[in-house]
């Protein structure tokens, strides 16, 4: 230990000394390990550290879906089939389901929707979550005939009902609901829920199997495993298949962990991150090492007479080690500083849902990623500082008490050279990626949206089933609600539709008279005559809808472009049948039109779609998209008055900008374009530094050399050339090693990617050309300095 502190006095002055180049190293390090420990906060988070509800390893996710199409695509299961796989299943201690919904206030001064959760009643005690206040639903709540039910988050308990705890047990509003529990505020699943409303099992929702729209969580029983609940999981579905062949042919079962079943999304695209600061970490160890070897240098002499004197070779390995370790714990400690706001930026970069956590509910530095942190920078030290602690302890005294002061090996040369040369070849894979992205990101902006964007608007609408029981009034609301709207100052159109901006419904249908391979499935939208108008949509053949979709008329549908190529080939789809799985009725519809397709936030994915006139099949829940004549921000206000003209009952209605709604559907790509691009340039830039740094210290190396080439004649331009083609050289190895790795690690990222492949010639092309003017930039510097050596100064030095 004496020893030790020894080395550590020693080193501290000898940083001290040479301050320049501390601060020099303190900072590359600074940056790579920042980089690292911001990105692993985020990757602990969503994969490593322990849920915030129970058991990690024994919550699981349920998935059914075609097992034609692939288990790729399973999502959800019907409520009818989560009744029979909780029944007889066996190996789960409990097995809850949950869907999409949510909580009107009216009766009240300012009515208000909320967002929230149809659960099954034991969906709280299947996570083991106790309510802050009251209780959590019981199986008696899920009984149709039973008294309305909520439970209420904690954000909203605070934020609409000011935390007041005499809640528990008072109806809302007009609506006839009891508000029984208060959940704490570390509850936060799914975290977009500010309520919760109990599922009745005798519902006819309840009794429906043709979609798949709810999400199911288990509990395995404590001894029982993730196999056994699974192949018990497969009988149950082989058994549904045989007794409702209608709706369960082909349809499989999938069992995922909670955590793997949520991050898979994100999974590995916060790996490639990791992997991408892992890098630029290298990078800024190669700097460092190149710094530490070029030290070593002006060093020899002093290791020579050390190991003259009797000083062992390990002691000298130790000392050089303990020098750069300090630098690393240095850097670490700068890292984490660093780190602290590189998380507060992640946290605002993130997409608006990301994995199944909020990143600024769970993202933060903690004892686990400062101990990875910990860990990193005492490796980072060992790794930058073995390779020249080797080479300055070697003991060649006879040549190293010879040498100058200022003289340096051809060994230390070849090391120096070959880090940067490695420098180059990792910034050029993460400069790849970060091209690719950045190509894939402008497709996406560039892709035809097949719709105008501008001056377009979602604004919501509930419709009560209460007041509005049938269709024909829910229809006769709708339409009243859409003419008061148009006569609002700048309103040119409005349309209703069940998607808002985004179509959310899926439904299997079937082309009559054609079996296909399995039920298809497709995005499904209710919409008014005008949608199509108002959403500036161009129609390719037949017709919109009109007066013609009457209630009692035959039904009509219009397809998209791709459902129309995709299903029917080069064949016309006009006046086809197709047969849609409507909440378990089976409708038939009449192809009256196809339309272009539109990107409707799907990242540059387009899929199938139907729509269907909202006269014939209105939906309970309505959007009505409005396009104005100016900015769409103005206009907030009157709309929301004239709704409550018709309807003062009415929740204030929910706005949303086309341009803004797109600009979200991009955020997630945006996010990884943005941090792989910023990981990419710093790379750049320390590898800018490296080519910088070994060709300036090769001109101070070779001064002596050069003023007798200028002294026998050399031109200047001929050292100028001299010194830029050295420096071209390492960039040229190293661009082409980096290719080389780029062509086969980019396809990491063929997920991310649209309309480019992870090949792209062009790309590459581009960052090739890219890193070579950066590294001539890098040469110039030393090559002018080495071109005005002046011959009779440089035959005196040293």
């Amino acid at each position: 230990m004496e020893t030790l502190l020894r080395d550590v006095r020693f080193g501290l002055r000898v940083l001290r000394k040479n301050i320049g180049y501390t601060a020099v190293a303190l900072v590359a390090l600074a940056l790579g390990i920042g980089a690292n420990a911001a990105i692993f906060s985020v990757v602990n988070a969503l994969l490593l550290r322990p849920l915030p509800y129970i058991d990690s390893r024994r919550l699981v996710v349920v998935d059914t879906g075609d097992r034609e199409i692939g288990a790729d695509q399973f999502q959800g299961m019907s409520p009818a089939d989560f009744w029979d796989y909780k029944d007889q299943s066996e190996t789960f201690e409990q097995l809850a389901c949950y869907s999409g919904g949510g909580f009107s206030l009216t009766g009240v001064e300012n009515p208000e929707s909320f967002p929230g959760t149809r659960v099954s009643p034991n969906y709280f005690d299947m996570l083991k979550a106790r309510p802050l206040l009251g209780r959590t639903f019981r199986e008696e709540d899920g009984i149709a005939k039973s008294p309305d039910t909520i439970i209420l988050s904690y954000r909203l308990w605070q934020r609409y009902f000011g935390g007041d705890e005499s809640i528990i047990g008072k109806t809302l509003g007009d609506t006839g609901t009891e508000v029984i529990g208060v959940m704490p505020p570390d509850f936060k699943w799914p975290d977009y829920a500010e309520c919760w409303i109990p599922l009745s099992r005798d519902s006819f929702e309840m009794r429906n199997r043709a979609n798949r729209y709810f999400s199911a969580l288990g509990l395995i029983r404590a001894d029982q495993s993730l196999e056994s609940a699974d192949a018990q999981l497969k009988t149950v579905a082989a058994r549904l298949e045989v007794s409702y062949p209608n709706s369960n042919r082909n349809i499989g079962v999938r069992l995922s962990l909670f955590r793997d079943a949520y991050t898979r999304k994100v999974r590995s695209s916060f790996l490639i991150l990791l992997g991408a600061v892992g890098f630029v970490l290298l990078i800024a160890c190669a700097n460092v090492a190149n710094l530490l070897l070029a030290r070593a240098a002006g060093r020899r002499r002093e290791m020579a007479i050390r190991l003259a004197v009797g000083a062992r070779r390990s002691s000298l390995i130790r000392q050089l080690l303990v020098e750069s370790a300090m630098l690393g714990l240095a850097g670490g400690a700068l890292g984490v500083m660093l780190a602290m706001w590189g998380v507060d930026l992640l946290v605002r970069l993130r997409p608006r849902n990301f994995g199944y956590l909020r990143l600024e509910d769970f993202v933060r530095i903690d004892a686990s990623v400062l101990m990875f942190t910990l860990v990193v920078s005492v490796l980072t030290g060992l790794l930058f500082g073995l390779i020249p602690a080797l080479q300055s302890s070697k003991p060649d005294l006879n040549e190293w008490l010879k040498e100058g002061r200022g003289s340096d090996g051809s060994r230390h040369r070849r090391w120096r050279s070959g880090l940067v040369v490695s420098e180059i070849a990792m910034a050029i894979v993460l400069l790849s990626g970060a091209g690719l992205l950045i190509k894939s990101f402008l497709n996406l902006q560039r892709a035809d949206l097949g719709l105008e964007p501008r001056n377009l608007m979602s604004m919501s609408l509930e419709v009560s089933p209460r007041k509005y029981p049938n269709d024909e009034a829910h229809v006769r609301f709708v339409r009243q609600v859409m003419d008061r709207l148009e006569r609002v100052h700048g309103v040119e159109s409005v349309a209703a539709t069940s998607g808002m901006l985004f179509p959310f419904l899926t439904f299997n249908f079937n082309i009559e008279g054609r079996p296909l391979p399995a039920d298809a499935d497709a995005m499904y939208d209710s919409v008014s005559p005008n949608y199509f108008r108002t959403m500036k949509a161009r129609l390719v053949s037949g017709r919109e809808f009109d007066e013609r979709e009457r209630p009692d008329s035959p039904r009509a549908a219009i397809v998209n472009e791709t459902l129309a190529r995709r299903f029917f080939g080069g064949e016309d789809p006009l006046g086809k049948r197709i047969t849609l799985n409507y909440l378990g009725q089976n409708r038939s519809q009449e192809i009256v039109g196809v339309v272009k397709d539109m990107n409707q936030g799907q990242g540059g994915r387009i899929i199938p779609q139907i729509f269907v006139s909202a006269d014939q099949s209105p939906w309970l829940s309505s959007g009505l998209i409005v396009r104005t004549s100016s900015d769409v921000a103005g206009v907030h206000k009157e709309l929301q008055q004239a709704l409550w003209e018709v309807d003062r009952a009415q929740p204030a209605a929910r706005f949303s900008s086309a341009e803004v709604a797109l600009s979200t559907a991009l955020s997630e790509p945006r996010f990884y374009t943005v941090l792989l691009g910023f990981f990419a340039g710093l790379a750049l830039f320390l590898s800018a530094i490296g080519i910088y740094g070994v060709l300036s210290y090769s001109v101070a190396q070779r001064t002596r050399e050069i003023g007798i080439r200028m002294a026998l004649g050399g031109r200047r331009t001929d050292v100028f050339k001299l010194v830029v083609g050295e420096g071209l050289l390492l960039a040229g190895l190293g661009v082409g090693i980096g290719l080389a790795a780029s062509f086969g690690l980019t396809r990491l990222l063929s997920n991310l990617l649209f309309g480019v492949t992870a090949s792209d010639p062009s790309t590459f092309a581009i960052i090739a050309a890219l890193l070579f003017g950066v590294a001539l930039l890098a040469c110039y510097l030393p090559a002018r300095r080495a071109a005005r050596v002046d011959p009779m100064v440089a035959l005196r030095y040293e």
